[in-house]
């Protein structure tokens, strides 16, 4: 648990110093987020069945392990959409910025181009 707490804890700071998320892959945040809730969903519904709490407290390392890891999935959700949505350049406009030519032409740009 303290593992997943300070590397998650170094790429929140590591995104903040660059102001920049690229790179960084969103999709694993939002399965984990996801995940967190639907564990929270799972111990709701089987403490309402049970009539007791004690699948929240009972078990203190999955509760806080969960907190931990919607706590930081939110600040990276914040981070990759809020604070440094990224830049909207395509490979192409990278390409011509730097003066160069792609290798392989796109298929929606005309035959004759390429002959």
């Amino acid at each position: 648990m303290l593992t997943k707490f300070y590397i998650t804890e170094f790429q929140a700071v590591m995104n903040f110093a660059r102001k920049s998320t690229d790179g960084f892959s969103i999709g694993n945040i939002l399965l984990d987020f996801v995940g967190g809730l639907a564990n929270y969903a799972q111990m709701a519904v089987q403490s309402i069945d049970q009539n007791s709490w004690v699948n929240f407290y009972g078990n203190i390392g999955k509760t806080l392990l969960s907190l931990v890891s919607i706590f930081f999935d939110i600040i990276f959700m914040c981070q990759h959409y809020l604070l440094y949505p990224a830049k909207k350049a395509t490979f192409r406009s990278k390409l011509e910025r730097e003066g160069k030519e792609p290798l392989v032409k796109s298929f929606d740009e005309t035959a004759s181009e390429n002959v």
